[in-house]
């Protein structure tokens, strides 16, 4: 169960980079490789969404939605 949960753990981390691929997970889960030093404190995941082409001048389009989380931070940042 040790193995499940940390390997669980592993495969959900914040930085891309840090995952493991599948070949990685399964021979950990199949106890061929020994279970990975994860840190003792996760960083916390943040999304950091890609501005779009309509989004960089600091417009967005709200009838089609696009930007519309963008537009309510920016403003709410200013």
């Amino acid at each position: 169960m040790e193995r499940v949960m940390v390997v669980g753990l592993w495969c959900g981390h914040p930085d891309r980079s840090l995952r493991p691929s599948i070949r990685q997970a399964v021979s950990v889960l199949r106890f061929e490789m020994p279970l990975p030093s994860l840190p003792a404190k996760m960083p916390v995941a943040t999304y950091m969404p890609q501005p779009s082409a309509e989004d960089s001048f600091g417009t967005s389009d709200a009838s089609s939605g696009t930007g519309s989380i963008e537009a309510t931070t920016n403003s709410a940042q200013t």
